[in-house]
């Protein structure tokens, strides 16, 4: 009797392994060392090395689009999802890094464009984008505007679906107009298209106009 009696405290000393360990009733403090962050070093991208790098920072256009400057320019890579650039001087891609700047939302808007227009169309080809601005704004060969970040030139998609020169003659009228009604629902104020094409949107938005029978000229606000 005396072997078992002994014998109770220490079976009452082991563990229990079918126990579930109480919920305490107040949270419990812990002290969780913080991991330090770390912040990617601005990447100043001017050449095609970048690949789709885009330096987003905050842009300033000046002026106006026909007399203007850009402070913050932010570079459209020479391709992305869903969009090609060519330079509207040669009609050969890609288009001319000097000629590839725009504000912020410019280069957000023609980036997910050709987002939008890979998944809504995936068999139509890529868009074609033209001429925006020049790093610091001005002049641009060809162009009375483009001159402060807010617009861009967009080929007319073809019938054929193929990446090249567009005209009244090849282009899809239904993808085409298509194209217009997303700019009009993203805030584009302005689109310029030729007189040739059978095309319509909100007054005073979409606008006729000379030499624009081969693609689009959409500005956004700055």
């Amino acid at each position: 009797m005396g072997l078992l009696a002994c014998s109770v405290p220490l079976a009452a000393a082991l563990p229990d392994h079918g126990a579930v360990e109480p919920i305490p009733s107040a949270p419990v403090a812990m002290t969780i060392p913080r991991e330090p962050v770390l912040i990617p070093q601005t990447v100043e991208v001017t050449g095609e090395d970048g690949g789709a790098i885009i330096d987003w920072r905050e842009s300033v256009p000046g002026g106006s689009p026909n007399g203007g400057r850009l402070t913050g320019a932010v570079r459209l890579p020479a391709s992305g999802s869903g969009y090609y650039t060519y330079d509207p001087r040669t009609q050969r891609e890609p288009g001319g890094i000097a000629t590839r700047w725009g504000t912020t939302r410019l280069v957000r808007e023609l980036t997910d464009l050709g987002t939008w227009w890979a998944r809504t169309h995936p068999g139509a080809g890529a868009l074609g984008i033209g001429d925006l601005s020049r790093r610091d704004g001005g002049r641009i060969d060809g162009h009375s505007s483009h001159q402060n970040g807010l617009d861009a030139d967009i080929r007319l998609p073809r019938r054929d679906g193929a990446q090249g020169a567009a005209n009244p003659g090849n282009y899809d009228r239904e993808l085409t107009q298509d194209l217009v009604d997303r700019l009009v629902a993203r805030g584009a104020n302005l689109i310029l298209i030729g007189p040739s094409l059978d095309l319509h949107g909100p007054r005073g938005v979409v606008v006729r106009w000379p030499n624009h029978d081969d693609h689009l000229h959409v500005r956004f606000p700055g």
